[in-house]
């Protein structure tokens, strides 16, 4: 597990930490850390007219970054968009 980022954040005590390691995740949320991921940060650029489609940057993130997204998250995501 990546703990490097969970340690200064118990200090900092961050808005948000940014994780996508569920595990990291966990531990996060043990410590009440607010967490979001990628995904997350793609929604909120969607919402404030950054990404015109998250369609568009999920494939991107699988197909040039190499970026393994759960396929139920992938559809959730695409539903949300698509129901504005």
């Amino acid at each position: 597990m990546k703990q490097k980022p969970i340690a200064p954040a118990l200090e900092v005590r961050p808005d948000v930490l940014l994780l996508d390691e569920a595990e990291a995740r966990r531990v996060a949320g043990l410590y009440g850390l607010s967490v979001t991921g990628i995904i997350g940060l793609l929604i909120q650029a969607k919402y404030e007219g950054q990404v015109s489609s998250l369609a568009e940057e999920m494939d991107r993130l699988r197909e040039e970054g190499s970026f393994w997204i759960q396929e139920s998250l992938y559809r959730r995501v695409l539903e949300m968009e698509r129901d504005g």
